[in-house]
């Protein structure tokens, strides 16, 4: 039976998440596995970057229209032959279980986050109902197992596409200041006040050093970040320059890459982007980092995110040039041995046959 499969993207603005799923279209579509992502009508933006690498869907996701237009969204599947359905997210996940319900498509739930598992009758029936349930982490595995499905669960690591970052990984071009960079989404729960914060102490003794910070954000975490810098007059040395569709030129322009996160990441996708990059990398110990980032030796691991150990970490690695290309060598190596999008688009492949 030829494969075909339907992703359900029911996410507003780009993030690590939309990536993992850009990238894995890509790697589909290169093995001429047919595949389709469901968006809402409305986001034209994610329709636009999404039709690049896969054929577009449209339905009211947003909205209760999402369910009442099942019908719709089945009779297009039918007619393109969807036999899997991957959900990555639960407000979605309903939609998805009619729509498997409808078409006879297997169906993946992909657990994005790090929230225990529940076992109320509710997700309990949505067990019941999936094929199987991709963890994107050892954390996130960790924290989903119900004993009774056990074997609906499945750690599949996210992956990168390495074909996006050659040019990068063939010419890292030296820079006239050293700049550190974020790239994520825009909300302060990631940690970005502390990275400033640091940058701002460290810039009066290493004037050097800036910062650039690039992302999607809803439009009341833009503007506190927007004023912030300007309240500080830090507008010199720490520049936001929005949303980056192309991230080779992000990645070409900067020294160090610092996630700084506060809340438990499910994987960090943005982290294997930039190791592979040859970047060397600093993050913090609030999730599943250090499944990818080993402390000293493929990266720095902060142990609790302040403004002085992100500093401390920042400016060891700005004043030891033979650490930087150590940890950018042992970096690359580590994400294009276990963490290509290759990796897991054979995981996936070998689940779907098997359930």
């Amino acid at each position: 039976m030829t494969m075909s499969i339907l992703n359900i993207v029911g996410a507003k603005i780009w993030g690590g998440g939309e990536q993992y799923v850009y990238d894995m279209c890509e790697e589909l579509t290169s093995r001429n596995i047919p595949n389709y992502v469901l968006i809402d009508e409305t986001n034209t933006s994610l329709q636009d970057r999404f039709s690049a690498v896969a054929s577009v869907i449209t339905g009211g996701l947003y909205t209760s229209k999402g369910l009442t237009s099942a019908f719709t969204i089945s009779r297009k599947m039918k007619k393109l032959g969807v036999t899997v359905i991957h959900c990555h997210s639960g407000k979605y996940i309903l939609l998805a279980i009619l729509l498997k319900k409808l078409t006879g498509a297997k169906l993946l739930f992909f657990k994005h986050n790090v929230i225990p598992a529940k076992t109320d009758f509710y997700h309990t029936w949505i067990l019941k109902q999936i094929d199987a349930c991709i963890c994107v982490s050892k954390l996130v595995y960790d924290l989903q197992q119900v004993s009774a499905y056990q074997n609906k669960f499945h750690l599949v690591y996210n992956g990168i596409n390495p074909r996006r970052f050659t040019s990068i990984v063939n010419n890292r071009n030296k820079h006239e200041f050293f700049v550190i960079g974020y790239a994520g989404r825009i909300i302060r729960n990631k940690g970005i006040e502390e990275l400033i914060k640091s940058i701002q102490a460290l810039h009066y003794q290493y004037p050097s050093i800036q910062l650039k910070l690039v992302g999607h954000g809803e439009d009341a975490e833009v503007k506190w970040l927007q004023s912030f810098i300007e309240s500080q007059d830090l507008s010199d040395y720490v520049h936001y320059e929005g949303f980056q569709q192309n991230m080779n030129t992000f990645y070409e322009s900067i020294d160090v890459f610092v996630l700084p996160s506060k809340v438990k990441e499910a994987f960090g996708l943005v982290l294997c982007e930039a190791m592979y990059c040859h970047i060397p990398v600093i993050t913090t110990d609030s999730g599943a980092q250090r499944e990818i980032v080993e402390h000293n030796v493929s990266g720095i691991i902060v142990p609790k995110l302040t403004v002085p150990l992100l500093s401390k970490a920042i400016e060891d690695i700005y004043k030891d040039s033979n650490k930087r290309e150590q940890l950018a060598s042992k970096g690359y190596e580590v994400v294009n041995q276990q963490f290509t999008v290759a990796t897991t688009v054979d995981r996936l492949l070998s689940i779907i046959r098997n359930v």
